[in-house]
């Protein structure tokens, strides 16, 4: 399925051009989203009654073959200049691709009154990558997200072509805080962890992480982090499912003044918690194994 499909989609979903390249609209009662099919990138989720969870830079570059700046940038099959420090293009090929539509599925809300649970209205959709790796390697790909009001879940399937691989993988998701200087996170004390700014010293996480400048940590976390939104008064949980490592970034002032597609002072107005297989963390698959990289985000204003 693509941009000429035939097949009827759900009510709520829909084609069109965003920044003059392809994307999935999605717009229910519940929230909106916007999925651009390069990169199968999701840049926004915007759920009833909040604002945006993620950031997009407003000077982000929307073109077939460029990674865009924020959303949640698919990492893949490697990360950063992968682990033997010569992998190019940085972050891998995934975010530089122009990925399929496979499914889109609406699913409306129901109460268990039985179970005392209201499901929320939810859409379900689906984008591969097939035959499409720059190696001739065969590695395919999926991306599945389910969006709905109280939840976004993302999950990432990169499956081995002919020789095994070395995963590097991951979900950068830059989510929008009022101020990251304003902000508390939860989950990464006592964490050992490398730090990207010290030649990768490996050392021991003191407490939480206190934001006060630049960062870029890859934890050996597996379990869910939250962060505290002090401005938006908003609480964000990011639940990771088939991960070993949690990255933290954010490149403060100094380091926003060296990337074109952002704005000097946006560095204040997000974070990223990536979920990922990476570094040490990489995940072994023979030829033909998948493996199922997952986050859920849940958001509660206070």
């Amino acid at each position: 399925m693509d941009e000429n499909t035939t097949t009827e989609l759900p009510r709520g979903v829909r084609l069109e051009d965003v920044h003059g390249t392809p994307a999935v609209l999605v717009e229910i009662a519940a929230c909106t989203a916007v999925i651009h099919r390069d990169g199968a990138h999701l840049t926004s989720w915007v759920p009833d009654g909040e604002d945006d969870v993620l950031w997009t830079s407003p000077d982000a570059v929307y073109a077939e073959g460029e990674p865009i700046r924020g959303g949640i940038p698919l990492i893949g099959p490697w990360f950063g200049p992968g682990r033997d420090g010569r992998s190019a293009p940085a972050h891998g090929w995934l975010r530089r691709r122009r990925w399929d539509l496979v499914s889109a599925e609406r699913f409306h809300g129901w109460a268990d009154e039985d179970a005392d649970v209201v499901h929320s209205d939810s859409v379900a959709i689906t984008l591969g990558l097939v035959d499409d790796d720059p190696a001739g390697d065969g590695i395919s790909a999926q991306v599945h997200f389910a969006i709905a009001v109280d939840h976004l879940q993302v999950r990432l399937d990169i499956t081995a072509g002919s020789a095994p691989l070395e995963l590097e993988a991951a979900l950068h998701t830059y989510l929008s805080v009022g101020d990251v200087r304003a902000t508390r996170l939860h989950g990464l004390a006592g964490a050992r962890y490398l730090d990207n700014l010290q030649d990768l010293r490996e050392l021991t996480q003191d407490g939480e992480p206190q934001l006060t400048g630049p960062v870029d940590r890859v934890y050996d976390v597996d379990g869910p982090v939250t962060v505290h939104d002090e401005v938006l008064e908003r609480d964000i949980v990011i639940t990771p499912k088939c991960s070993t490592r949690t990255v933290l970034w954010n490149p403060w002032s100094d380091g926003a003044a060296h990337l074109s597609d952002m704005p000097l002072d946006a560095w204040q107005q997000f974070l990223c918690v990536e979920t990922a297989v990476a570094k040490d963390g990489a995940v072994h698959l023979e030829p033909g194994q998948t493996h199922h990289l997952q986050a859920r985000y849940e958001v509660s204003s206070r």
